[in-house]
């Protein structure tokens, strides 16, 4: 699959989900961009169960960890982190599985996902500036 279309595909699968998340309220919105940032990260997860090493899998549990931890707390103390940890799972997304590239992952995948990711961060930032003005 082609980068360029790759890339278009995770915006375009963003802007649906954004879309579905603003279809409720600003609570309902949050909690979608909570509940999809966990899955995110639990993706990466269920691609690894199968035919990663025990250490790989443990990498992708503990940042499910970590993504989950910080999807709560944008519920809970700021949205500014749901931003944060939209943005970081791009990070995620390059270092453990573009730059090092494991089998378990289709190579298709962070491509997408940082496009997704990185859609879904800049929305929800740019609406909390907006609030906040």
């Amino acid at each position: 699959m082609d980068k360029v279309f790759q890339l278009l595909l995770g915006v375009a699968l963003a802007v649906l989900f954004i879309s579905f998340a603003k279809a409720g309220g600003h609570r309902r919105e949050l909690q979608i961009y909570c509940l999809g940032l966990v899955v995110a990260a639990l993706l990466y997860v269920a691609f690894s169960v199968t035919v990663a090493s025990y250490a790989w899998l443990m990498i992708e549990i503990i940042g499910a960890a970590i993504f989950t931890l910080v999807a709560v707390l944008g519920l809970r103390v700021s949205p500014w982190f749901l931003s944060l940890g939209w943005a970081a799972h791009i990070l995620w997304d390059v270092l453990l599985h573009l730059v090092f590239q494991q089998a378990f992952v289709p190579s298709w995948y962070p491509v997408v996902c940082v496009s997704f990711d990185i859609t879904v961060a800049g929305t929800i930032a740019l609406k909390l500036r907006k609030r906040h003005q």
